[in-house]
């Protein structure tokens, strides 16, 4: 399991390289008329210290293809490297999510994960593709990152992450947080950033004389 904390623009220019975390899930877009003007320098922190990411879109009322066009125009560089998000938090149906989230992986060859509260997941019919990261809170103030929640609440779908406090306590931060759980190591985060070397790091050639075996260097991420 991995811990980390997501962020918008009201945590402004916070230092999350320095901080004990995991992973970081930015806001990147809203709507079509937003881009968080921090998303590039929390990014750019996280690569810098070797901390995992992802980006996500918070969506509005508007056509779904339209924003899912909009938020790959403004991330499309993030593609690979971050988990994608879709952020559902207002009146939009089943069909609206699943539109967005096709057209995403139409574009970039990319699954996102949908955020929501289980009630949302437990109408049925999200697409099966796209990772629950779910929003429930247990009745505790100011919890760390080490706090141990409990099991996930009952979702339709796979819950790969849950946000389990809007209050967290981070050192590295005077703040409240969010604080959530991924339930995955490294290389999992990053086959749902559609890395498609996570995790392969051995390969063996060979015949009836010879096995030869090759390791895959690290990547330059920065």
């Amino acid at each position: 399991m991995l811990k980390g904390i997501d962020v918008s623009s009201w945590q402004g220019d916070i230092q999350v390289q320095d901080m004990p975390v995991d992973f970081v899930i930015t806001k990147a877009t809203e709507a079509m008329n937003y881009v968080n003007p921090y998303c590039d320098t929390v990014i750019e922190r996280c690569k810098q210290s070797g901390k995992l990411w992802g980006f996500y879109h918070y969506a509005q009322m508007n056509d779904p293809i339209a924003e899912a066009d909009y938020f790959v125009q403004n991330t499309r560089n993030y593609f690979g490297q971050g988990i994608p998000v879709l952020d559902w938090e207002e009146s939009q149906s089943v069909d609206w999510v699943n539109n967005f989230v096709a057209r995403v992986k139409e574009l970039t060859g990319v699954w996102c994960w949908v955020y929501g509260n289980p009630w949302r997941f437990n109408q049925g019919g999200v697409n099966e593709n796209c990772a629950r990261w779910v929003a429930q809170y247990p009745n505790v103030i100011r919890p760390t990152l080490d706090y141990d929640p409990g099991e996930p609440p009952a979702t339709d779908g796979l819950v790969a992450c849950w946000q389990y406090a809007s209050d967290g306590n981070v050192p590295g931060y005077d703040g409240n947080l969010d604080v959530n759980h991924f339930f995955g190591d490294r290389a999992a985060w990053k086959k749902y950033a559609g890395d498609v070397y996570a995790g392969e790091q051995l390969s063996t050639l060979e015949n009836s004389e010879y096995k030869v075996t090759i390791e895959r260097k690290e990547r330059d991420e920065s």
